[in-house]
């Protein structure tokens, strides 16, 4: 699973710099960047979370993933931090990692763009709270209850949330939704983000 997750970041991590508005950035042109990625037009400061990415699930709101008492585990990555709930073995049988991609500011939706031909899994999403989603990962592992669910919170960083559900034995009682619990899950995290921005 943190192999998966680390080269989805990877993947994503480049250098260069973005800006979040379509004056600041030269060629720019309308509501889209570069490689046609939607603008985030009200860019989130997730300095706050970044920093605590444990932060981002309050006890309420893992009780809303019927993931109560579970304790999330941060790890610094070279691209950036995460954090993990892990309930395979719980009730809900699932594991949620959130993960932000840092660097030198070029991991927005347009380098999740300019490299689609290389991911199995990429299907835009209606947008979560105002903000550009869609599904992104090295492969398409849906089927086995496993789902990246991708929220772009600046034009130039996103925050990737990823589900896994436990299949077996007894596979969880959501094994067939990782995407729309991920879903779920990164709009509760938006939500953590502004409340602390």
């Amino acid at each position: 699973m943190r192999t998966l997750l680390l080269l989805a970041v990877i993947a994503l991590a480049a250098t260069g710099c973005g800006d979040s508005t379509p004056a600041a950035s030269a060629g720019s042109v309308g509501d889209t960047t570069q490689h046609g990625a939607p603008r985030v037009r009200t860019p989130l400061d997730s300095a706050q979370a970044a920093k605590k990415p444990c932060g981002l699930l309050s006890e309420p709101q893992l009780k809303t993933l019927d993931m109560v008492g579970v304790q999330g585990v941060e790890e610094g990555t070279p691209t950036g931090p995460i954090c993990s709930w892990d309930d395979t073995e719980g009730d809900s049988g699932q594991h949620v990692t959130f993960t932000f991609t840092t660097g030198n500011g070029n991991g927005g939706l347009d380098r999740v763009y300019e490299l689609k031909s290389t991911f199995q899994l990429f299907e835009l999403q209606a947008p979560l709270q105002d903000y550009p989603a869609l599904l992104n990962a090295p492969t398409d592992d849906r089927r086995k209850g496993i789902c990246g669910f991708v929220v772009g919170i600046t034009d130039s960083q996103i925050l990737t949330t990823t589900v896994k559900m436990r299949t077996a034995p007894k596979p969880a009682p959501r094994v067939v939704e990782p995407c729309q619990v991920a879903r779920e899950a990164a709009d509760l995290a938006l939500t953590s983000i502004r409340e602390q921005s």
